[in-house]
């Protein structure tokens, strides 16, 4: 499978579904209620669901999706820092240095990319997500003395949480044997991305199938569209409800 070919497909999907947004026009914003932010995530239970607003629930999908392709690029940086070899004169040590700053920065984004995902999956739950979560874990759980010992644990909700640090003070060699092997941890955490991204894609798609160009996400992580059993940009209530979609698209809506 050409991995590079896959997530280009991905994300040129996502740019037209970005780009039929755009179009849309002005769609009547006073029949969505807003809220107030926090810059800390919530986290909530699938009994919880139904009570989000349609417009969280676009802006989650949107999100792990950026974030789920997000994990792989950086994965792909950090195998080729894994790849190289150098020299014992000035011009090697130089060429090290900066490869250690790259691989540590994009393990900062991979955390990042991580914890955005994990919570969406979190947020937004049914079966599929859980099984999600579940292989993740896994795979986290399975590199615990390895993370650890390089600065990186695992918070009570199952989040990555960084020790910049002793991340910065850790073994090169240990470093790259984490992020940088093929095979490893970050690999196969990359690996696991793809499927959620995919996933997170399908719906995306059902979503502008069902809704067409009512979904109005913006970078400030709002819409104007109304999903759920609302009304589909109508006079009243259409008193349609999607229910799950699970069998079309891999997730719990």
């Amino acid at each position: 499978m050409n991995i590079n070919s896959s997530r280009n497909s991905l994300l040129r999907s996502r740019n037209l579904r970005n780009a039929r947004r755009s179009r849309a026009g002005k769609i009547v914003s006073s029949r969505t209620s807003t809220s107030n932010s926090s810059s800390t995530r919530k986290r909530t239970t699938s009994s919880s669901l139904a009570s989000k607003t349609p417009t969280k629930q676009l802006a989650i999908y949107e999100k792990m999706e950026k974030s789920a392709n997000s994990i792989q690029a950086s994965v792909e940086n950090m195998l080729k820092v894994g790849k190289m070899t150098y020299t014992d004169d000035e011009t090697g040590k130089t060429a090290q240095e900066n490869d250690r700053n790259n691989l540590l920065k994009n393990i900062k984004n991979f955390v990042a990319d991580f914890n955005e995902v994990y919570g969406g999956l979190t947020d937004i739950a049914g079966p599929a997500n859980l099984a999600f979560k579940k292989t993740l874990d896994s795979i986290v759980s399975t590199n615990k003395t390895a993370r650890e010992e390089i600065g990186i644990t695992v918070s009570k909700s199952g989040e990555l949480t960084v020790d910049a640090k002793k991340l910065e003070e850790a073994d090169f060699d240990k470093v790259k044997e984490l992020f940088a092997k093929d095979g490893g941890f970050a690999e196969n955490i990359s690996s696991k991305m793809g499927t959620i991204e995919n996933a997170a894609a399908n719906s995306l798609n059902t979503f502008n199938k069902l809704y067409g160009a009512t979904s109005t996400y913006n970078k400030y992580g709002t819409s104007n569209s109304y999903f759920n059993g609302y009304n589909n940009y109508t006079d009243g209530y259409s008193n349609f409800n999607y229910g799950n979609y699970g069998s079309n698209s891999g997730w719990y809506f």
